[in-house]
């Protein structure tokens, strides 16, 4: 059951002018809290009942009357039935928005960053049933300290810098959060954060693969533990919430998990700075009279599987033009499959989500979103379809003067034969800015238009360097910056092959392969052996798409519940002959196969480890239209069907060589018995790849 959103006239309907939101009359930077408990209805006797508000005295004590908004992060609890929860100024007419929104029975936090209304307060609105709501003040803003840069925000493109799941392969990645365990998560020096002059980061925390009912803490690593908590969750919920948590004086901070089990994955979206250094990026906050800005439901722009909508920000409803970040509650409902959302500043999605939910659920969460060149920011969806609500509470500004600057770190990597597109992002200077390749030049394919976005289909793989220049509109002396950046071209995907993993190379009409060779560690069978059970690794060439083949390589089989090891050799047609050489599990054996001339070959099977070596020189007439480095389940002889496949333990390639034909990336291959995925290579470096049993794929070596 999804929990209802406030909801706009539909179009065509008298628009309320006195929700148009006005321009703000201050800037702030922000002082980050150790977290303090404001409220607890529970305690308090103060349950919100249907329709019921509550006005709250934020300022006093922590917050100076000079402040201009608060950051809370606001739980509700004890809910009895679906509803959502507004958070605004006190004293204005409560706005069209929504900040939570729960089923029955759920417990939801969300953090708000609000401006502070008549009397110092904010004022919390509960539509339907009721519901207790604890408040814990997290920061505020206020105008800034006179000769100090200390609390400006420095928007980022978001990055991820944990992901406690096993296959992650990101910081952290294995270091699933027990019962009662903190795990200590480096922010500075991570995701474009500076080493250094970092005060506080903006973060989203995510949860997931949870197994009970609990709740997470996030606070400055080496510093007391709060008390407080910024996520709760029942068991199997996937739940994000926006952090502001100051980071520790080694630059991380500190995830504590309650109890159960839970994987947490940490995107950063930006940080505040320590007034040690001014950041050519750095901002100040200006908040508005909350209001919505994009409703999918009311402009029948509703998100499909993979689609992404854009939203220009700056210069609409009280935003000012030159703001490069956003303060919004995206909320997303009429939610079709589980997925989630990414807000992002333009081009390729990035690796992050903002927000993750179930199907029918109606979630929201707090961001505070970088805005691309345009002014304009992009929410992406993952699978399914999702309606899409934007509220905006502020925005931020450069501090002035600004410098032109080039605010793009790193671009996403791109795949050969994938179409490809991001948008560059600068800051300061007089917008609209114009963009060109300075030096270098992009990978094959790709191009950089006037307006920042570099898009086309990538050719070849590789990485190409190159240095863009920004001009601004600056009359009349323009301004401009540059910037030296990279894109790395990625392969193209794997492909499915039923007794096949690892990688290939094919020629082409580029000539024929002459020579190939590569050095396997031979792995051994993981007990208890299954008698019968089959598992090949091999070098050779013409594999890939001809009946006709030249290889060398060993087999490991089931002997009863024992292991043996058997090098071979073999040209097809002909059937595989054995080389009389004795191999062990953890050998390095070397395989090489070479055109003499004309039909003439060579192959040559080393153990490296015992130094020992077999030759064979055979005639081959093949067109050399491939080179291969594989783990193969074998085809059984009598019955010409795949044997049953040897569960294996990682077997490593390394030197691999060819002769003749192009010298063009690898494509790798994963082996794909129906549903069941066998055997998967890593990705492959200079230094070779590994081959593991099973579906996740290992590092490289």
């Amino acid at each position: 059951m999804s929990s209802p959103l406030a909801t706009a006239a539909k179009p065509g309907a008298a628009a309320d002018d006195s929700l148009e939101a006005p321009l703000a009359a201050a800037t702030g930077a922000y002082m980050a809290l150790s977290p303090q408990r404001l409220l607890d209805t529970r305690t308090t006797g103060q349950t919100l009942p249907a329709a019921g508000s509550l006005n709250l005295t934020v300022t006093g004590g922590s917050v100076p009357s000079a402040a201009i908004a608060v950051a809370l992060n606001v739980t509700v609890t004890d809910t009895t039935a679906s509803s959502y929860l507004s958070v605004y100024p006190a004293g204005e007419t409560r706005p069209l928005l929504s900040n939570l929104n729960w089923v029955a029975g759920e417990t939801v936090p969300n953090l708000v960053i609000v401006p502070i209304g008549s009397g110092g307060q904010v004022t919390f609105y509960n539509n339907t049933g009721s519901t207790d709501v604890v408040v814990d003040l997290e920061g505020y803003f206020a105008p800034e300290a006179t000769g100090s840069t200390a609390g400006s925000y420095v928007p980022l493109a978001p990055a991820r810098i944990t992901d406690t799941r096993p296959a992650s392969q990101e910081p952290n990645s294995g270091d699933t959060l027990g019962p009662g365990s903190t795990l200590d998560v480096q922010v500075t020096g991570e995701g474009a954060v500076p080493a250094s002059g970092v005060a506080a980061a903006l973060l989203n925390v995510t949860v997931t693969d949870t197994t009970s009912p609990g709740y997470l803490t996030v606070y400055p690593q080496g510093t007391p533990f709060p008390g407080s908590s910024n996520l709760n969750w029942v068991a199997g919920d996937t739940v994000p919430n926006r952090v502001v948590v100051p980071v520790g004086t080694s630059g991380q901070i500190a995830v504590f998990n309650q109890m159960g089990s839970t994987d947490v994955v940490v995107d950063v979206d930006g940080y505040f700075t320590d007034g040690t250094s001014t950041p050519a990026a750095a901002s100040l906050f200006s908040p508005i009279t909350p209001i919505r800005v994009l409703d999918t439901r009311d402009t029948g722009q509703t998100l499909g599987p993979g689609v992404s909508i854009t939203q220009e920000m700056a210069g609409v409803d009280g935003i000012a033009s030159n703001a490069d970040a956003v303060v919004t509650n995206v909320t997303a409902t009429d939610t079709t499959a589980p997925g989630y959302l990414t807000v992002h500043p333009g081009g390729t999605p990035p690796l992050a989500s903002d927000l993750n939910w179930s199907p029918a659920q109606t979630v929201a969460n707090l961001t505070v979103a970088t805005l691309g060149g345009t002014g304009a920011l992009s929410v992406f969806n993952d699978i399914g379809s999702v309606d899409v609500v934007i509220d905006a509470f502020g925005y931020f500004v450069p501090e002035t003067p600004a410098l032109l600057v080039i605010t793009t770190a790193s671009l996403p990597q791109a795949t050969v034969g994938s179409p490809y597109s991001t948008t560059l992002a600068a800051n300061g200077g007089t917008p609209p800015y114009s963009w060109s390749v300075a030096s270098g030049s992009l990978p094959p394919g790709l191009s950089l238009a006037p307006g920042g976005v570099i898009s086309g289909m990538p050719t070849a793989a590789g990485v190409a360097s190159f240095t863009v220049q920004v001009t601004d509109s600056m009359t009349p002396h323009p301004a401009t910056a540059a910037a030296e950046l990279a894109i790395s071209v990625a392969p193209p995907p794997a492909i499915a092959s039923t007794n096949w993993s690892g990688y290939f190379v094919e020629g082409g009409s580029s000539g024929p392969f002459t020579g190939v060779t590569g050095t396997f560690t031979v792995p051994s069978l993981v007990a208890p052996v299954q008698a019968g059970t089959w598992v090949f690794e091999w070098v050779g060439i013409d594999g890939a798409t001809n009946t006709s083949l030249i290889q060398a390589g060993v087999a490991e089989y089931g002997c009863g519940s024992q292991e043996c090891l058997t090098p071979w050799w073999e040209v097809l047609p002909a059937a595989a002959t054995d080389i009389p050489m004795t191999v062990a599990a953890n050998d390095q054996v070397t395989v090489t196969i070479a055109q003499v001339s004309g039909s003439a070959w060579d192959i040559t099977l080393a153990d490296d480890t015992t130094e020992h070596t077999f030759s064979q020189a055979v005639t081959y007439t093949g067109p050399g239209a491939s080179a291969e480095w594989i783990v193969e389940d074998p085809t059984n002889a009598q019955t010409g069907t795949l044997s049953p496949f040897a569960d294996y333990t990682l077997t490593t390639f390394s030197g691999l060589g060819i002769s003749g034909g192009p010298q063009e990336t690898l494509t790798e291959a994963v082996m794909l018995q129906g549903a069941t995925q066998l055997s998967t290579p890593s990705p492959w470096t200079a230094s070779g790849f590994n081959v593991a049993y099973g579906d996740v794929a290992p590092p490289p070596p």
